[in-house]
């Protein structure tokens, strides 16, 4: 599948604004994984059917530094192999693919990424309790995320870096052209190394200015389940989680136009060599994930989009339950200034983490609501076994658009009940196109008069042309 941009919309060869709804596919292997096979997702094309049927058309697919290039320079034939055979099997199944080049806590050693040869530590790792909390704490992540963003050498005279660099021009050279390939999400959630503590600091610093406690006193909250919480409840206020965004904001700068830009402008230049038009995702650090504000230059490249994470701060924890809507919210709209500054769309691809919990439905739908008023794209995290029979499943399946003919797209749940969707037609090569859930009827409305709808099943067909389109569904 081919897309563009255009100012803030995605558009397919018709001309129409495209909104990808789409599932992250991930096999990270265990710590300390080297064997290939052990980095293979165990989905299934029955799998994927279930996504499909939930009216997910993308996949955010992970790809792994360590099983990709076990050793510098060669390139696992066997991985391989497996990556371009999951291409031929969610192409069959209608599913567009955006490579993800996922890590957390930056190599395999300490959790998924990156290969023991690129791991220049020698401190030891101590897992936390909350695993990303080592991103903050731990020297080892530090020192190996350090010598990553200097490009430091190994033997060959090679930078890690460069090596990582140029493991995505092979990718692309080698599955650029496959007819699933959407683009390139380069590196999952970007985190600085030892600056990551600086700013961890600061953002301690600014929060106990904020609530009239000391450093030391918000410290120690932030490291009691129960105090911690209670913190958390005065970012309910949105103003002034706002602030502490903006306070924390210029301590990111370094990182994200320093080495985290170039590495994203020298990746651009190998990936346009062998694909000159597919999609480029840029993200921004992990400190965005929790609303502050990622201060990113524009990439010099024709077809990039904003690529942001968001997850309320309970996330992998028990409390998950009490997830906030209005810190989530708060999340995603600084997400949202960023992509109107920048002036590109929005492929958010990360959000969820729901897992098999109960009681979830509201902070999905309060976020799935965000997405639709915004038209944004988006891969929720992420697939295991069954999940379409858990409530975050049963959550995305609702009514979504999947390309109109036109622009403005704005869509979402009515105050009255239902599901509504407005845009500015225009005439295209191709009708405008929802999926639909069978069981809902559907009027469609060209400056206010009734208009033919084409349904095949789920799949909802609306002619194009000039005039205020509005779809109600319900």
């Amino acid at each position: 599948m081919a897309l563009r941009t255009d100012g803030n919309a995605l558009v397919d060869g018709h001309g129409r604004q495209r909104v990808l709804h789409g599932m992250n596919l991930v096999g990270k292997g265990s710590p300390g994984a080297s064997d290939p096979a052990t980095f293979r997702g165990v989905w299934t094309g029955e799998d994927l059917a279930a996504l499909t049927a939930l009216g997910l058309d993308s996949v955010r697919l992970g790809v792994n530094w360590a099983a990709t290039e076990p050793a510098p320079g060669e390139y696992s034939e066997e991985h391989l192999t497996w990556l371009g055979e999951q291409l031929d099997l969610l192409h069959e199944a209608g599913l567009a693919v955006v490579l993800d080049g996922h890590q957390d806590l930056f190599s395999q050693r300490f959790g998924n990424g990156a290969p023991d040869w690129a791991t220049l530590t020698e401190q030891p790792f101590e897992a936390t309790e909350l695993w990303s909390d080592a991103y903050l704490s731990s020297p080892a992540v530090h020192e190996a995320l350090d010598a990553f963003w200097a490009d430091a050498e190994r033997p060959g005279g090679i930078g890690i870096r460069d090596r990582f660099v140029r493991m995505w021009g092979m990718l692309a050279d080698r599955f650029g052209d496959h007819p699933a390939m959407l683009g390139y999400d380069v590196l999952n959630e970007p985190t600085p190394g030892s600056a990551s503590a600086e700013i961890f600091g600061g953002i301690l610093a600014a929060a106990a200015e904020l609530i009239g406690q000391s450093p030391e006193q918000v410290a120690a909250a932030f490291s009691d389940p129960e105090q911690k919480l209670a913190l958390l409840g005065r970012l309910e206020d949105p103003a002034l989680h706002r602030e502490l965004g903006d306070r924390v904001s210029p301590l990111l700068a370094a990182h994200e136009q320093g080495p985290l830009h170039a590495m994203y402008c020298e990746v651009a230049a190998v990936l346009r060599e062998a694909d000159p038009d597919g999609l480029i995702l840029r993200e921004h650090d992990y400190f965005g994930n929790i609303g502050v504000p990622a201060p990113i230059p524009p990439l010099p490249d024709h077809a990039w989009v904003y690529s942001p994470h968001g997850y309320d701060l309970v996330v992998d924890t028990e409390a998950m339950l009490l997830a906030s809507d209005t810190r989530v919210t708060t999340i995603f709209s600084r997400a949202a200034e960023t992509a109107d500054r920048l002036g590109v769309p929005v492929i958010v691809g990360e959000w969820g983490a729901f897992g098999t919990h109960e009681g979830i439905t509201r902070h999905a739908s309060a976020q799935l609501e965000m997405f639709d008023e915004w038209a944004w794209s988006w891969f929720y995290w992420c697939w295991e076994a069954g999940v379409e029979r858990t409530e975050a499943g049963r959550a995305l399946r609702r009514p979504r658009p999947r390309a109109v003919a036109g622009r403005n797209l704005r869509s979402g749940t009515s105050a009255g009940g239902g599901w509504r969707a407005a845009w500015d037609g225009a005439d295209a090569e191709a009708p405008s196109e929802f999926w639909i859930p069978e069981e809902l009827d559907v009027e469609h409305l060209i400056d206010g008069s009734r208009a033919p709808v084409h349904r095949e099943g789920t799949r909802v067909l609306l002619e194009p042309g000039p005039g205020e389109h509005r779809l109600r569904v319900g």
